[in-house]
């Protein structure tokens, strides 16, 4: 009991990242390759999440500037960055925001995405290491 009591005072994070795995009535396990991302802060939303093969993930500089396409359309809506990412299959719990404000989200989701796959591949590196 105590490792759950000790849980509340974690804060939620505001990206969860992760694969989705389901289990059909059969008990197949389905899922598929792409990666998922979970919005938790206003407006709540999960997307997939797509590394682009054809484009160069070259952003030296750091700073993340992706943009929104099909806005008004949310069945279509992406979002696409030069870091190599996409966003895609919208899928919005909340109002739909302003352009601004969603594309400002998923730039701060992509750069969170790229520091979270350096620290995997640190860890990977360390495991490695023993």
């Amino acid at each position: 009991m105590d490792e759950i009591e000790g849980l509340s005072d974690l804060p939620m994070p505001r990206f969860i990242w992760g694969f989705a795995v389901a289990a059909g009535r059969d008990g197949d396990v389905l899922h598929d390759e792409f990666e998922y991302l979970t919005h938790t802060r206003t407006p709540r939303f999960t997307c997939r999440v797509v590394e682009l093969e054809d484009v160069p993930s070259d952003n030296e500089e750091g700073d993340i500037d992706g943009r929104i396409v099909h806005p008004d359309d949310p069945r279509r809506m992406f979002y696409i960055t030069d870091a190599g990412m996409a966003l895609v299959n919208f899928a919005m719990f909340d109002k739909m925001p302003d352009r601004q404000k969603l594309k400002k989200i998923c730039d701060d989701a992509i750069a969170n995405w790229m520091l979270r796959r350096e620290f995997l591949e640190d860890e990977e590196d360390e495991d490695d290491e023993e």
